[in-house]
């Protein structure tokens, strides 16, 4: 059951950010909690720290995209944009910290796949980050993660088949919501 509504507490967020709405971090913060769960329930520890500091960077997406319309320092720290060429190399090194550091943590723990649960969670917390800031290109690093996850989860002897759908539904909605957010950005910077 918490599976269940981890999934559809994701989907509607994946719906709600395919079209830059602010009331997706709501459910971004319900997803992650029954996530957190769902993770500790199936010894997937890497996720649940993971999910834990998503949760944290969830409550940053919605405090700043709630603050961008009355906050002038929000408002111009969180634009739709390319990453910059500043910003891209602290996105990839915090990629391979991340998952370098969560890698030596799961080889210790019973977590059935270490390597690829590292590398996710130091995806997922970068795009997330990207996300929050609305960077278009948070899409390709969820694109990325999204085909990992389900990977993950197919591989799950008995559990995470709902998870595993969504993730396989975040895909196609990883490649949309870049296509969307695209396509705004270009408007915006025509006008």
């Amino acid at each position: 059951m918490i599976e269940i509504i981890a999934a559809l507490c994701g989907f509607i967020q994946s719906i709600l950010i395919l079209f830059g709405r602010k009331e997706n971090w709501i459910f971004y913060i319900l997803n992650i909690t029954f996530l957190i769960i769902f993770s500790f329930q199936n010894k997937l520890y890497g996720d649940v720290l993971e999910n834990s500091i998503y949760l944290l960077v969830g409550l940053f997406g919605l405090l700043s995209w709630y603050l961008k319309y009355t906050s002038p320092l929000f408002s111009k720290f969180i634009q739709m944009k390319y990453s910059s060429k500043k910003e891209i190399p602290f996105f990839i090194l915090s990629i391979a910290l991340i998952s370098t550091i969560t890698y030596f943590y799961l080889i210790r723990t019973n977590d059935p796949f270490p390597l690829l649960d590292s590398i996710t969670t130091g995806m997922g917390l970068v795009a997330t980050l990207m996300m929050a800031l609305k960077r278009i290109d948070a899409w390709v690093v969820w694109l990325i993660d999204d085909i990992l996850m389900a990977i993950v989860y197919f591989m799950l002897p008995s559990e995470g088949l709902y998870l595993m759908i969504l993730n396989i539904l975040w895909i196609f909605l990883a490649i949309g919501s870049w296509w969307n957010w695209h396509r705004i950005w270009r408007e915006e910077k025509a006008v």
